[in-house]
C-alpha cells in the first residue's frame, strides 16, 4: 500500500516546484480575503493556509493535466488558460477590498453594462501583461513535459485528492468566525460560482400567516410584530437622496482625518438635523435599492417578483406621484423595467436627459453629473410643487472606483484645508474617491441652497441623504482610513425638515438599510405593511441584520453574530433561510388600512 501511494505521489512530486509557484495568486487571494473578512487568525492562517494551498496546487495541476492530455503542449497555450483562470481569481479579490464580497452571480449579471475605460491604464496594461507573462515563462522553464498517459494519472490523482480535501479537511470539524470564512475562502473563484449555481434555495412564497416553525423563528428575532407607528410630524413631499457608495468613513464628524471643507456641508447636517448611522445589508446598486424600498433583506426576492413590499407602491396608493431620477442610464440591466415593478411611475436617467440641450453635455463616463442631476431634480419639483411627491435620486459621481475623471468643465473650490499638508492636497487634485466624495459634499451644498431658494423646502418637505451602499476599499485613499474603525463602513442617513421630527432615533445598534421603508412610511404618516422585517428607526425596539450573500446568511444583532449556510440540512437554519425566502402579505390587513 505505500509503495502504491509512493508511486503515485511521485507523478505530482516531478512538478511540485512548478504547481507551487502557480499557486501563488491563489493564495494571495486566500490571505486578502481574511484581512477584509477580519477573519485573520492562527487557525485560518495555517490551517486553512495549507488547505488552500493544497486545493490551488490540485487545481493547476488538473487544468495542465487535463490540456496536456488533450494534446496541448506550448506554453503559451497554457498561460492563456492560466492568465484566464488568474483574472477570475483578481475579480475576487476586486470584490473583497470594494465590497468584502467574493465575485459571484450577481456580479456576473453586471458585467456588460459595466464601464471599461480604466483598462487602458497603464498600470492595469501590465498588471494584465504580467498575469499572461508570469505562467508563460513559469511553464516553459520549469514544466515537465510528461507522457500524455501520465497526465491522465495525474488528473485522477489530484481530482481523488480534492474530494478527501473537501471531506476530511480539519476545518470541517471545527467552529469559530474564522473558520467559516476559512472555509467560504477555500474553493476556486469558478468552483465557487458553480456551486452558488447548483445550491437550491428555497422558492419565492408569498404567506398570509406564518407557519409554526417560522412564526418561532421570527419571534426569535421580534419580527413582524403588529405596529401602528407613525411620526408625530408627517411630510408628503419625500425626497430620498441614495448617494452613490456613501459610507461613514468620508465624513469628518466620523474619521478626524477628513479635511474639514471636503465634509462640511455633511458634519453640519448631522450637527443640526436629526441623524442615524445604518449596518449595511446588501452590495450593488439594485440590490441595495430593493432592500431600501422593500424593508426585506432579500434583495432578489424582491426585483424577481415585482416587489410584494415597496415605500413606493404604497405612497403610490396613498396619492403620491412617484419619481425616479439617476445620473446612470436608467436602462442599465433593464432598471427602468424593474424600478417601474417597485412602484416608480416616472423613471429618468442618462438616456432621457441626452434628449435636453441643457444636459446633454454634461454626460460622460457613468453618466450625467450629480450637479446637473441636483439642478434638473429642483426644477422638477417646483413644477410639480402642489402635489404630493415622492422622489428617489440616486447620485454617479462617487461611482467606484475612482469617482468621476471628467466633471465636463463643472468648477469646485480648492481644498483649503489643512494648509500646511502637500500629499493631502495632491490626493484631493487626482481621480480618487477622497475628491469624489469631497466634490459631492460641494454640489451637495448646492443643492440644499437651490431647494431652499425655489421655495421647496417648506412644511411639507423633508430630504433624506443616505446611500445605496457603502464603500470598503481604502485605495488611493493617502491613509486616510487607516486606525479603521467599524463605524466607518456604516450608511449616513440625514433627516432635513424645515418642520422638526419630534421622536428620537433608536439607540439601538443594529439599525440597518432595512429600516429606511417603514421609517419613510411613518414620517408620511402611513403604518408600515407588518411583512417587512425593519422597524422605523425612530421606534424604539431591538433589531437584528439580515445580510444575505451568494452562498450564506449573516445574522447580526445584540446577541452575536450567526452564519447560516443556504445549503444547511440543520433545521433551525432551513427555517430562517425559508423565513427569508418568504414574504408576509397580510393582504386582508393591508386592503383595511388602505381603506381607513
Amino acid at each position: 500500500m505505500t509503495s502504491f501511494i509512493k508511486k503515485y505521489l511521485s507523478l505530482l512530486k516531478q512538478d511540485f516546484f512548478l504547481y507551487a509557484l502557480l499557486s501563488l495568486p491563489g493564495l494571495i487571494f486566500y490571505f486578502v480575503g481574511l484581512y477584509q473578512l477580519d477573519a485573520m487568525t492562527w487557525t485560518a492562517c495555517t490551517l486553512g493556509g495549507l488547505n488552500k494551498f493544497a486545493v490551488e496546487f490540485l487545481t493547476i495541476s488538473v487544468i495542465v493535466s487535463l490540456f496536456h492530455v488533450m494534446g496541448f503542449t506550448r506554453a503559451a497555450f497554457f498561460a492563456l488558460i492560466l492568465f484566464l483562470y488568474y483574472v477570475t481569481i483578481s475579480a475576487d479579490i476586486v470584490l473583497l477590498v470594494y465590497f468584502k464580497e467574493r465575485f459571484g452571480v450577481k456580479y456576473l449579471m453586471t458585467l456588460g453594462g459595466a464601464q471599461y475605460q480604466f483598462m487602458l491604464d497603464i498600470r492595469m496594461l501590465l498588471y494584465l501583461a504580467f498575469l499572461y507573462l508570469f505562467p508563460f515563462f513559469a511553464i516553459k522553464n520549469m514544466w515537465h513535459k510528461p507522457g500524455r498517459h501520465a497526465s491522465a494519472k495525474k488528473i485522477a490523482l489530484s481530482a481523488v485528492l480534492l474530494v478527501v480535501l473537501a471531506l476530511f479537511t480539519p476545518l470541517n470539524f471545527m467552529k469559530g468566525y474564522d473558520v467559516f470564512f476559512s472555509q467560504h475562502l477555500m474553493d476556486t473563484t469558478v468552483a465557487g460560482i458553480i456551486k452558488e449555481l447548483l445550491t437550491q434555495k428555497p422558492q419565492y412564497k408569498q404567506m398570509d400567516i406564518l407557519p409554526e416553525d417560522l412564526q418561532k423563528e421570527a419571534d426569535k428575532y421580534n419580527l413582524f410584530k403588529p405596529t401602528n407607528f407613525t411620526n408625530k410630524n408627517t411630510y408628503d413631499r419625500i425626497i430620498l437622496l441614495t448617494t452613490e457608495a456613501f459610507s461613514n468613513k468620508f465624513i469628518k464628524t466620523f474619521n478626524p482625518k477628513i479635511p474639514s471643507d471636503a465634509s462640511d456641508t455633511f458634519d453640519l447636517l448631522i450637527k443640526d438635523y436629526p441623524f442615524a448611522s445604518l449596518k449595511s445589508v446588501t452590495l450593488s446598486t439594485l440590490y441595495g435599492l430593493s432592500v431600501i424600498f422593500s424593508g426585506h433583506p432579500n434583495a432578489e426576492l424582491s426585483f424577481n417578483n415585482d416587489y410584494p413590499l415597496s415605500v413606493a407602491k404604497i405612497l403610490k396608493e396613498q396619492g403620491f406621484r412617484t419619481v425616479f431620477l439617476r445620473g446612470a442610464n436608467e436602462e442599465y440591466m433593464d432598471e427602468h423595467i424593474i424600478l417601474k415593478s417597485a412602484g416608480f411611475d416616472e423613471i429618468y436617467g442618462a438616456k432621457y436627459f441626452e434628449t435636453i440641450p441643457e444636459y446633454a453635455p454634461y454626460i460622460a463616463w457613468w453618466g450625467l453629473t450629480d450637479r446637473q442631476l441636483f439642478d434638473y431634480a429642483v426644477k422638477y419639483l417646483k413644477e410639480h410643487k402642489d402635489e404630493k411627491l415622492f422622489m428617489n435620486i440616486l447620485t454617479v459621481d462617487t461611482h467606484v472606483p475612482t469617482g468621476r475623471n471628467d466633471y465636463l468643465g463643472q468648477e469646485y473650490p480648492p481644498l483649503t484645508t489643512p494648509q500646511d499638508n502637500e500629499d493631502l492636497q495632491d490626493l484631493y487634485k487626482r481621480p480618487n474617491m477622497p475628491r469624489a466624495f469631497g466634490n459631492y459634499n460641494y454640489d451637495l451644498s448646492l443643492f440644499i441652497v437651490a431647494l431652499e431658494d425655489a421655495g421647496i423646502f417648506d412644511d411639507r418637505t423633508l430630504l433624506i441623504i443616505t446611500a445605496d451602499h457603502p464603500f470598503f476599499a481604502n485605495l488611493d485613499t493617502g491613509g486616510l482610513f487607516k486606525d479603521y474603525h467599524p463605524v466607518f463602513d456604516e450608511v449616513p442617513m440625514i433627516f432635513i425638515s424645515q418642520k422638526p421630527i419630534l421622536e428620537n432615533i433608536s439607540p439601538d445598534p443594529f439599525k440597518s438599510q432595512q429600516d429606511i421603508a417603514p421609517t419613510i412610511l411613518a414620517l408620511a404618516g402611513i403604518p408600515a405593511p407588518q411583512g417587512m422585517f425593519g422597524r422605523s428607526i425612530f421606534e424604539d425596539t431591538p433589531r437584528t441584520v439580515f445580510n444575505i450573500k451568494d452562498n450564506y446568511i449573516a445574522v447580526k444583532n445584540a446577541s452575536g453574530t450567526r452564519f447560516v449556510p443556504l445549503n444547511s440540512g440543520n433545521k433551525e437554519d432551513k427555517a430562517l433561510i425559508h423565513l427569508l425566502y418568504g414574504v408576509l402579505t397580510q393582504e386582508k390587513e393591508t386592503e383595511m388600512k388602505k381603506d381607513s
